[in-house]
């Protein structure tokens, strides 16, 4: 088995014989927003398993926690897709709304929030019952949803209201808003929910927000090649180690993900990847980096701790967001 034991896990239910016993392996969707659905990626064989066609403009993807289904947003259909990893093809399609953006799930499974960026406001699925619940304004152009490290907060930017705002993952009630006092991309947060690293545009970098005490920007990290970067050519993209002692950055000015240290944000090095580099994620042993590039149409594996990519996959046209976990690929 060599290097794919460590990422793979066999799960025997009780009374279940090991023919139709389910294993978990890590897997990687990368949604190609250029075409039709997404692409899915063995990251330690290094090898592109299957194409799955979910809608128009495909856009959004995350991972159930019990790696049981993937859940894709279609912004031109209107539509979430919902994938069985076991077969990749979509067993269901629920109408959400008007251009449905980035997507995050529930610590629990149940519910769905999926930022409307044409509705200015955020859709949330019942995933059982299939079909929306709740419709909660958010604020102009909804872009981001992201779940909490401890599940207990869903972080939605508004890129037309240039803010952050977090809501109770439970209730769903408002927490607090941050201003931005620019356009938001894209963010993470530490493990501890402490921090948040929010990417803008037209800025080659990233604020640091505060997320416990003060509710604020109090830092920006700031490249200087230039730090006022063009349209599309900014950075986007950033993610955090599993093991929370690195920031890694997508930055397209350069083409390359820059790695900067969490305790004092001192820039470590860069790694060149391919053109306009847009996403990025870890494997769950934070061993491989998965990186999208929209401009090459393809996707760098990443050893993470000799900084250098490894593998270069193709996928779709304009690859864009990426998910990475481990999920449920056995017989039935």
């Amino acid at each position: 088995m060599g290097m794919l034991a460590a990422f793979t896990l066999g799960l025997f239910c009780a009374g279940q014989s090991p023919a139709r016993a389910q294993q978990k392996h890590v897997i990687a969707y990368v949604t190609n927003f250029g075409g039709d659905g997404i692409s899915v990626i063995d990251p330690v064989a290094s090898r592109l398993v299957a194409h799955v066609p979910t809608g128009s403009r495909p856009h959004g993807v995350t991972i159930a926690p019990d790696g049981n289904a993937v859940y894709v947003s279609n912004e031109g259909d209107g539509t979430v897709s919902i994938i069985d990893p076991r077969r990749n093809d979509v067993v269901h399609t629920i109408a959400v709304g008007k251009e449905p953006n980035q997507l995050a799930v529930s610590a629990d499974g149940r519910h769905l929030f999926v930022t409307l960026h044409g509705q200015d406001s955020l859709a949330v699925v019942d995933i059982e019952r299939k079909q929306v619940v709740r419709v909660i304004p958010i604020g102009r152009t909804p872009h981001i949803a992201l779940r909490s490290p401890d599940g207990n907060t869903i972080f939605v930017t508004s890129e037309g209201d240039m803010k952050l705002v977090a809501l109770d993952a439970k209730s769903w009630q408002v927490l607090f808003e941050i201003p931005l006092f620019g356009f938001p991309r894209v963010l993470a947060v530490t493990a501890d929910g402490s921090r948040a690293y929010q990417t803008m545009r037209w800025l080659n970098g990233v604020l640091v927000l505060d997320l416990k005490q003060q509710h604020k920007v109090v830092d920006r990290i700031a490249f200087e090649e230039p730090i006022f970067a063009p349209e599309g050519k900014d950075a986007h993209g950033p993610d955090v180690t599993p093991n929370g002692n690195e920031l890694w950055l997508t930055t397209q000015t350069s083409n390359d993900v820059a790695v900067i240290r969490t305790s004092d944000h001192k820039l470590l090095g860069r790694v060149p990847v391919g053109r306009d580099p847009n996403w990025v994620g870890f494997t769950p042993d934070g061993r491989l980096a998965v990186v999208s590039n929209t401009g090459s149409n393809d996707v760098s594996l990443i050893d993470v701790s000799l900084r250098k990519v490894v593998a270069t996959v193709p996928v779709g046209e304009s690859p864009k967001r990426l998910a990475v976990g481990l999920v449920e690929t056995g017989a039935e």
